[in-house]
């Protein structure tokens, strides 16, 4: 994994987060009608968590147990997204059917999220010493 390449994995971490924004219709509680957890402090918190990944992008060499705190954080995300598809998953075509956006975010978020954890645990393994 070349510098340029984990650089680049630090910016694509941070958008995917960014992109809260759009799923959340500017941090409305729409999604949190779905789960609490993604309310409008949740989503903002999302939000600043992106920004973190991005301002990490050129510092994770000299920082990386900050990258294992992200790869934890994402590992949280999985955790709870799994959890909410084993209760939730049935209604999840119902979601989508009445608003589609709510219902690729609960279908898909942790699947990024699984992606970016893994990602940030190999950061952290890699530039450990």
């Amino acid at each position: 994994m070349s510098d340029e390449r984990v650089r680049l994995g630090f910016l694509l971490a941070g958008l995917y987060n960014l992109m809260i924004i759009v799923f959340s219709r500017g941090f409305s509680p729409v999604l949190g009608d779905v789960d609490p957890l993604f309310g409008t402090e949740g989503t903002i918190l999302i939000f600043l968590w992106g920004l973190a990944y991005m301002a990490t992008r050129s510092a994770y060499a000299a920082a990386p147990l900050l990258a294992g705190v992200f790869c934890l954080e994402k590992l949280f995300f999985v955790q709870h997204w799994g959890r909410w598809m084993a209760r939730e998953g049935s209604s999840l075509g119902e979601l989508f059917a009445a608003d589609p956006l709510s219902g690729f975010f609960y279908g898909a978020y942790g699947v990024g999220d699984a992606l970016f954890g893994v990602f940030f645990g190999m950061v952290c393994w890699r530039y450990r010493n």
